[in-house]
């Protein structure tokens, strides 16, 4: 445990100083700000609550993690190989699963810290509806909401932890990452709303995360989502371990 400690401090630190780190939170808080402006308009205009409450976490910041994780994760193992301390933290005590589960939990951290600005936003909105009224957002949607980013979240810095640790180059890590996760993203979501087959779109929605994320904004938490999320992240995390444990010997 002391090992795994050392290691997430140090992944903490090197997330937060990185220069890509502020570009990153310049761009997704950015993001943030516009869409909660967005929602105020549309409330202003007379869009129900119901309808308004999925875009908390739908919309623009669902696709937004498609460029935002791979930014994250590209240097977790890809800057390590190419500047060749891989193979030295391999020759020391510490484990694959060590090195993989501090490198996760970093990138996990500095995830949830991406996402206060959003927290500060639903209490000014909450502050701003009118007394005796319904409440938005909802206190209860927007738990099960951040439950459904941080399961999503978990996914796709898995899958982007396991594309850089298949390169040394950060740029071909990040270009994977994405490239794998809009096709996943996109072909669950066209399935799930365009096909023509009603099995096909049964299948698609039980896989499609941008789905998900609109499910989990409602304030819908279906425990077969939450497994698939835990289970498909920890089977992703096992294979970047066989990866990671590849290069030792």
């Amino acid at each position: 445990m002391r090992i795994f400690l050392s290691l997430f401090k140090k992944e903490v630190q090197t997330c937060f100083l990185s220069p890509i780190a502020f570009v990153v939170m310049f761009f997704f808080w950015v993001l943030t700000g516009l869409n909660s402006w967005w929602l105020l308009v549309q409330l202003a205009d007379g869009e129900s609550l119901t309808m308004a409450q999925p875009q908390m976490f739908g919309g623009l910041i669902g696709f937004s993690l498609l460029v935002i994780v791979p930014l994250i994760t590209m240097r977790l193992f890809a800057e390590e190989r190419k500047l060749g301390t891989l193979e030295s933290l391999l020759t020391t005590p510490l484990t694959a699963v060590d090195l993989v589960a501090a490198k996760f939990a970093g990138s996990l951290v500095f995830y949830a810290v991406l996402w206060i600005p959003v927290v500060v936003y639903t209490v000014i909105l909450q502050h701003l509806s009118p007394v005796g009224t319904v409440q938005f957002p909802d206190f209860g949607a927007m738990r099960a909401g951040f439950l459904g980013i941080t399961l999503v979240g978990g996914l796709y810095i898995s899958i982007g932890l396991l594309m850089s640790s298949l390169t040394s180059n950060q740029i071909v890590a990040a270009i994977s990452g994405f490239a794998l996760l809009s096709i996943m993203f996109f072909s669950m979501l066209f399935l799930a709303y365009t096909s023509p087959n009603p099995s096909a779109r049964i299948v698609g929605q039980y896989f499609s995360s941008y789905a998900h994320l609109l499910d989990f904004s409602r304030g819908i938490v279906d425990a077969r989502t939450v497994v698939l999320y835990l289970s498909c992240t920890v089977w992703v995390l096992f294979a970047a371990v066989r990866v990671v444990e590849s290069k030792r010997t």
